[in-house]
């Protein structure tokens, strides 16, 4: 097939393309030098182009994809052969306009899997790649997405027919949900406080943008002078900065900041941004990446709008989207959600997002069950996760549950040789755990974790557990991780968790495991819930994820007498280090999160000088100050949860905040205020203490 033939082909499809609001895909598969040479009739221009590869390719130089989100392109072309993270590829996908193509180099089809498999980064347990065999039987009978080899081309000496012509599509910005979207974040400043909205889309619908709009408005009508904006990252609201820029070309931008007049659009990290800083309005962006700790003091801010993508190239937001809003009505009942369905840079029957969806599982949903009757519990083999309808409801329960969800996480879940625990009900599956094999390092390579020189991919808890202990059976021997765990938002709190940790615990016993692990991000939920299934908090991560603000919390249970011993040390170790640690390492553990914690230790024994010391502050005759050891330690023996308006006392024994900060927060006047809510704290404490030690 001679290269002008290509390149009329190209030009034409890219003029249909434009015509319908369409983005198309195709595949150049074969030997890199032809698929290369092909390249060169697709008239790339270095601004216009994203590239993803190892070099250059037709004078365009390669791009890191997530560091373009909030960018547009008219040309994403991506080499197959060297860039090989498919959540890149579903990022860099998303930058691509109506009009444009997407175009990836890859090897022949018949050899891709293996190849890919060969050079995996997230799992390689098989021969060949069962997720990327999956999406290339799909090629075929997809509309808008083309597969170009070059022994095809020799073979027909033909190219494929183009998509017919529609109706004309035409960008009308802002759209009408847009301009809603708008009007309801005004609605945020010029209306009463405490009614936070709630902005949810797929991903392409001009969320970002809408942002941008309502802040230029905001600045015009003088209805804002100071706007916190966060994300997961600086680059994610580009587009939003961009939209200020552009219906405001009078104002300056300096770095992370935007000024006009004396009015300023700041991007903050989300733990940044405390409830106690004037800003008039908080946007946050991508909250769907924000666990629920972070958004629960957030929501602290008066006048907030959480925008969230439901369905998108970078992960998914339905967990955000149930679990959070379980909050708002608890929190903020008054609060409002607005949704934006018309995408903005393509048209809304396009073929490459519903190519991506289905390939990547990206609007998947879990079957929902009227109720809950009978649960079985069993193991899914890869011919399970082979079929269609059992890997979509699966793969939709992860990305209900979990915040991060993202297309590489489905590639593991089919190409490596994890454990996948089903619950199901009436022939629909409730409930997912995934279980994660570590250990069995061998012994150089456990001597350097142990030593701090290396952390090897994988074995996340056994290399942590081998490094803090400095005991080289953790790393050596044989133990399983609970990777997720995902039960339907109707069945939750029903055992189905339960029944799933338990077939988790006979298949690792069965394997020889040692013992059971998981590492989450901490909040409170989730800490009670391992709790309840008898797993122990042993290590708490010092660093908080840079996007998030989350500790990191590692739980375990012994499947045999031979580890009770040591965890229950590593427990007491850990307790008796948090005290200390909590004001210079863990100063941004929420309260709830922490009493939740500290409830996992069970009670302790309190001496009887601190009790009376206690109760003599009570009673006016001791000053804060002479008894604030004694009440720390009281705090450390009870159970938190049980205590009402516990935060308090834990803000200032345990964090020390000063007096002003704590009135502040729990808005009371003044120390004096502060101390006789506190006497109410501590007299709930002894009342059970002394019931404990009866």
């Amino acid at each position: 097939m001679k290269i002008a033939k290509l390149q009329q082909f190209v030009e034409q499809l890219r003029e249909v393309a434009q015509h319908n609001g369409h983005r198309y895909l195709i595949f150049l598969s074969g030997e890199p030098n032809w698929a290369e040479e092909q390249l060169t009739c697709f008239a790339l221009g270095e601004t216009e182009t994203l590239l993803l590869a190892a070099h250059p390719l037709c004078g365009v130089k390669p791009k890191i994809a997530k560091q373009q989100l909030g960018r547009e392109f008219s040309s994403v072309v991506i080499d197959a052969n060297s860039a090989q993270s498919v959540d890149d590829w579903l990022a860099a996908a998303g930058t691509l306009l109506a009009g444009g193509l997407l175009v990836i180099l890859c090897p022949d089809f018949g050899r891709w899997p293996q190849i890919f498999q060969r050079h995996s980064a997230a799992a390689k347990d098989y021969p060949e790649s069962q997720f990327l065999a999956r999406i290339l039987t799909m090629v075929g009978d997809s509309a808008g997405v083309y597969h170009l080899s070059r022994q095809g081309l020799l073979d027909s000496q033909s190219l494929p027919q183009l998509p017919g012509k529609s109706q004309q599509w035409l960008s009308q910005l802002p759209t009408f949900d847009q301009q809603s979207a708008v009007d309801a974040i005004i609605r945020v400043v010029t209306g009463r406080a405490k009614r936070p909205l709630v902005i949810r889309s797929d991903r392409g619908r001009g969320k970002s943008s809408s942002l941008g709009i309502a802040v230029a408005e905001l600045f015009q009508g003088g209805l804002c002078r100071r706007i916190a904006i966060t994300a997961p990252r600086a680059e994610a609201v580009e587009a939003a900065f961009r939209r200020v820029q552009t219906l405001m070309p009078a104002g300056e931008r300096h770095g992370d900041a935007y000024y006009f007049n004396d009015c300023e659009l700041q991007f903050l990290p989300a733990f940044a941004l405390k409830p106690t800083d004037n800003w008039d309005l908080v946007l946050v962006d991508e909250a769907a990446t924000l666990p629920v700790s972070v958004l629960s003091e957030l929501l602290q801010h008066p006048r907030i709008v959480f925008s969230t993508t439901v369905h998108g190239y970078e992960g998914s937001g339905r967990g955000f989207d149930i679990r959070f809003k379980d909050i708002l009505h608890r929190e903020r009942p008054q609060w409002r959600r607005i949704e934006l369905r018309e995408p903005v840079r393509w048209a809304s029957d396009d073929p490459l997002e519903q190519f991506l969806n289905n390939a990547f599982l990206l609007d998947a949903e879990p079957k929902k069950t009227s109720s809950l009757n009978h649960v079985s519990v069993r193991v899914l083999h890869q011919t399970d996760l082979e079929q269609q309808g059992v890997l979509s409801q699966v793969f939709g329960l992860l990305v209900q549950a979990h915040y991060q969800t993202t297309p590489s996480d489905l590639q593991y879940l089919m190409d490596s040789r994890c454990q996948v625990i089903a619950a199901e009900s009436d022939g629909c599956i409730v409930g997912v755990c995934q279980l994660l094999a570590e250990g069995g390092l061998d012994e150089a390579t456990t001597n350097a974790v142990i030593a701090g020189e290396r952390r090897p991919k994988g074995h996340l808890v056994a290399q942590r557990l081998a490094h803090i202990s400095g005991n080289a059976n953790y790393a050596r021997g044989h133990s399983y991780r609970v990777n997720r765990i995902a039960v339907a938002a109707e069945c939750r709190r029903q055992g189905v968790g339960r029944l799933m940790l338990g077939m988790a615990e006979e298949c690792a016993r069965h394997k020889g495991a040692s013992y059971l692990s998981s590492s989450f991000a901490v909040s409170a939920d989730v800490i009670l819930f391992w709790r309840r299934q008898e797993f122990l908090p042993v290590w708490l991560g010092s660093r908080r994820d840079s996007a998030s603000g989350a500790y990191s919390l590692l739980v375990v249970k012994s499947l045999g007498d031979g580890l009770d011993a040591d965890f229950n040390l590593m427990q007491q170790r850990l307790r008796s280090d948090l005290p200390m640690s909590l004001r210079s390492v863990h100063r941004n553990l929420s309260t709830d999160s922490l009493a939740t914690l500290l409830s996992c230790f069970g009670p302790g024994t309190l001496s009887l000088f601190d009790s009376n010391t206690v109760r003599r502050y009570c009673r006016r005759e001791l000053v804060f100050e002479q008894a604030v050891a004694s009440a720390t330690r009281l705090s450390l023996c009870v159970d938190l949860c049980a205590v009402t308006y516990s935060a308090l006392a834990v803000d200032l024994l345990l964090f020390a905040l000063d007096w002003a900060s704590v009135s502040r927060k729990y808005q009371l006047a003044g120390r004096a205020a502060v101390e006789q809510e506190l006497r109410k704290v501590f007299e709930q404490m002894l009342t059970i203490v002394e019931v404990e030690q009866k």
